[in-house]
């Protein structure tokens, strides 16, 4: 423990002590082309379809909160 601490304050200072944010920094799957596929996709259109859609469209499962989530932004 001791050892990580000291090279993370030789590295970055001060802030080298504070815990970094763990996990993943964004969306791993979400391209850009996905994304404007689910907004320009027919308010009508289910979201389960939509899920669907993007697995047959782009080769990706997409969890349906994820659509949710793209069409609410």
């Amino acid at each position: 423990g001791f050892y990580v601490v000291a090279d993370g304050f030789t590295r970055l200072g001060m802030a080298g002590l504070v815990d970094e944010h763990r996990g993943r920094k964004g969306p791993v799957k979400l391209t850009e082309e996905v994304v404007t596929f689910v907004r320009n996709a027919s308010k009508s259109t289910s979201t389960p379809s939509l899920v669907s859609s993007v697995e047959q469209q782009f080769g990706i499962s997409v969890h349906r909160r994820t659509i949710e989530r793209i069409r609410h932004r």
